[in-house]
């Protein structure tokens, strides 16, 4: 286990050849991340819950031939019997994703591009402290998922700001982020 600053972190990432990243790699993800509530200024909660998962087992993309989410949106296409010629790859909306790494650049913040393989296991602290998430104020539970071409086994990609991560196993190495 080794401990790292967030711009080694950043460094490791954008430095395959170091951090092992080659191709597809599978990682593990612990996340602690503030939780956008509803309510605006009148919500006693706004801006004191953060969103912990600890455990994910996420698939990271070099993307160095061809991209990597694509790819695996054709593949299940194709398993499900579907014509996986359907799907159509749309441009980034947001951020630019930094060639050869999993790495995006956003307005001078730097984010990890994942695909969820397994979520961990989830809780949240309301300043610091844990609390169920039926008590918090305003949470948005309403977000659903996309069509992707009418798959029914979804490709989930997500994008994690640096600083939200507080763990990472890359190539069995247990890195613990700190600021």
């Amino acid at each position: 286990m080794k401990k790292i600053t967030r711009k080694e972190l950043i460094e490791l990432l954008l430095n395959p050849a170091v951090s092992g990243i080659n191709g597809a790699s599978f990682i593990g993800l612990d996340t602690l991340t503030d939780v956008d509530l509803k309510g605006g200024k009148s919500n006693p909660m706004k801006g004191l819950v953060q969103k912990a998962v600890i455990g994910s087992s996420v698939m990271v993309f070099q993307n160095k031939n061809s991209n990597g989410y694509e790819n695996m949106v054709r593949r299940r296409l194709e398993a499900e019997g579907k014509n996986a010629e359907s799907f159509e790859l749309k441009p980034r909306v947001w951020g630019t994703r930094i060639e050869g790494t999993p790495i995006v650049e956003h307005k001078g913040s730097y984010y990890l591009e994942v695909i969820f393989l397994k979520s961990g296991v989830t809780s949240y602290f309301l300043s610091g402290k844990p609390i169920k998430k039926d008590l918090i104020q305003g949470l948005d539970t309403s977000k659903g998922e996309g069509t992707q071409g009418g798959l029914d086994n979804k490709v989930i990609i997500r994008s994690f700001k640096i600083e939200s991560i507080a763990r990472i196993t890359i190539n069995k190495e247990v890195y613990i982020v700190i600021d």
